[in-house]
């Protein structure tokens, strides 16, 4: 059996502890078998085609939208190219949030297993300082591409920084842009090209995968476990770190460690998270697995799962943007209610895996630098 590798460090036993048993526990029968039914294949290949062959080529589609936008600038950047790359970044970031949170890849092909990590630096538990490193290649009189010689410097923690800057006003991230022969463009386009590679990588694997539909016992175990890590990092780094509620910051509240503070970009990227839960778990006019653990007896779990994850959404809606509900002395109350539902919805998910489908997590750490 395929055994989904939780790349978070969360560890088993705590999930365990505060995911079992209780009101929202899973009371299925467990029918879904290592076997390979037709329906089965069919809720499986319906995932693939509505969710995860989309969400990758649509990545791929803006990275190149921007790539080519770049391209056509004349010699002076202007205010409205600034605008018009901002823009596409949200596009970017979006569909990322879209694919890390549903990814399954690198379950299924070794050569991917890391590729996450090499896109996306958030929270890597490394002491990395990606604008200091972005400046210091800036400032640099060597070649860009050489001055970026962290994997870092090329991933969309890099990208965001290159684009907004410390939540620069647009005015003067245009300067900025135009400065040294507009050398920050050129980093920009260093990092998209990067990203375009990694990104296509994914979306030729989703395009082209059969291992995925043949068993739906390694599938569901893909998928939870890919969930039950987003809920989590929804949960303690997105909301839990920043707020001061999780055990590692505990009353120490700071919106520097949201994920993209520096664009308040936090709550889009929130948004898109869930949108993606949605499309596995919720109500859709394709099949997903909400809709076939709830034919395989799991319809009560899937309910509250749905509940959860509409409740989160609508909180992250009144909250944009969550950079103005977090300050170093408090939170709005809110906040906590984001958490709690965050939380909600990762305890269900670990209810049914371990229940229904009888998974089992690994846990690796790899930060891509």
């Amino acid at each position: 059996m395929i055994q989904k590798m939780l790349k978070s460090g969360i560890f088993v036993t705590a999930l365990l502890l505060s995911g079992c048993g209780g009101d929202n526990a899973y009371t299925g029968t467990g029918v879904i078998g290592g076997g390979s039914s037709v329906e089965q294949q069919d809720a499986m290949a319906s995932i693939q085609e509505n969710v995860f062959i989309p969400h990758a080529d649509d990545l791929v589609t803006n990275i190149i939208t921007l790539q080519n936008v770049i391209k056509d600038f004349d010699a002076n950047v202007t205010d409205d190219n600034v605008k018009q790359m901002r823009a596409s970044f949200k596009f970017i970031m979006q569909e990322w949030k879209s694919v890390q949170s549903s990814y399954v890849a690198g379950d299924y092909d070794t050569s991917l297993i890391d590729t996450p990590q090499l896109f996306d630096f958030y929270n890597t538990g490394k002491k990395l300082d990606v604008p200091a490193d972005i400046d210091k290649a800036l400032n640099s009189s060597v070649p860009i591409e050489d001055a970026l010689i962290k994997n870092s410097s090329r991933s969309i923690t890099a990208l965001a920084y290159l684009v907004y800057g410390d939540n620069m006003l647009l005015a003067d991230m245009t300067i900025e842009m135009n400065k040294d022969n507009k050398r920050r463009v050129d980093a920009v386009t260093v990092a998209l090209d990067n990203l375009q590679k990694l990104s296509s990588d994914m979306a030729s694997f989703y395009q082209n995968d059969t291992k995925f539909v043949e068993n739906s016992k390694d599938a569901s175990n893909a998928i939870v476990n890919a969930l039950i890590d987003s809920a989590f990092k929804l949960k303690e780094w997105r909301v839990g770190e920043a707020a001061g509620i999780a055990l590692k910051f505990k009353d120490n509240p700071n919106p520097s460690r949201l994920e993209y503070e520096q664009s308040t970009l936090s709550s889009e990227a929130m948004e898109a998270i869930l949108k993606t839960h949605q499309d596995i778990m919720g109500v859709r006019s394709y099949g997903n697995f909400g809709s076939f653990a709830s034919e395989n007896g799991a319809e009560t779990v899937v309910k509250d799962i749905r509940v959860q994850i509409n409740t989160a959404l609508s909180l992250v809606n009144e909250l944009k943007p969550i950079e103005d509900a977090i300050t170093t002395s408090g939170f709005d109350p809110k906040v906590q209610k984001l958490y709690d539902a965050a939380k909600t919805l990762q305890v269900l998910y670990f209810d049914s895996l371990i229940q229904a489908l009888d998974l089992t997590a690994e846990i690796i750490e790899a930060d891509g630098d």
